[in-house]
């Protein structure tokens, strides 16, 4: 048997999930807290295997009250529940520990499933929230010269490898003549090129052009 926690500040969320695990022959639910400090005194009480955790509670909120289940129990396993996923959320809430993160919008045969799922030891993530994760795993895997010339092609804009280099080393804040020693060219032959973005991308100098680089590095698109 599957023992099951909710900690949940919206009592007909909370008494819907209770009805469904309640029709279920291996699971059942040992207890109901309404907000984060409540939820760590009923979890020494009842020590439940998997913890159903609302991330935004009043009181101690579900990612700080998943960081100290985890420190004295890190074998219970923790499902963060929120009404929506954004980056932030994601990569803190697996950041502390814990091992599910879904939508409360998800089907009533998806919850029973990944409540199954994470008592197996496995990683259960809504459709959003594995975006969010494949996203920054890409980020990472590329480098900065990779990121920034995908992000460009999004927008129409593709820049040949040499452009690339020189785009980068401009990120960078280097000069002109230190681009050139750095790629063995003639400053004469940089200042050419740079002349050829500014025209490229419709922006009129360097400061403005090097402004618009790092905003589209940073977005997430």
């Amino acid at each position: 048997m599957i023992k099951v926690m909710l900690v949940e500040d919206q009592r007909l969320f909370s008494e819907g999930v209770e009805a469904l695990i309640s029709n279920t022959e291996d699971i059942q639910v040992v207890g109901v807290a309404n907000n984060g400090k409540e939820a760590i005194e009923i979890f020494k009480q009842c020590l439940p295997d998997v913890v159903l955790m609302d991330i935004h509670m009043p009181e101690l909120d579900g990612i700080k009250a998943t960081i100290r289940v985890k420190e004295t129990h890190p074998d219970v396993k923790v499902i963060l529940l929120t009404t929506y996923a954004d980056e932030d959320l994601v990569i803190t809430g697996v950041n502390a520990g814990a091992d599910g993160f879904l939508l409360k919008s998800l089907r009533s045969a998806s919850l029973i499933r990944s409540i199954r799922e994470v008592y197996d030891n496995e990683i259960v993530l809504s459709g959003s929230a594995a975006r969010i994760l494949a996203e920054k795993i890409r980020d990472q895997t590329y480098s900065k010269k990779e990121i920034l010339d995908r992000k460009l092609r999004n927008r129409n804009i593709t820049l040949s490898a040499r452009e690339l280099d020189i785009v980068c080393l401009l990120m960078d804040h280097l000069t002109n003549k230190q681009i050139a020693e750095k790629l063995f060219l003639s400053e004469g032959t940089i200042k050419n090129y740079i002349s050829e973005l500014y025209h490229k991308f419709d922006i009129p100098n360097r400061k403005k052009l090097l402004q618009y680089l790092q905003k589209v590095l940073n977005r997430k698109n």
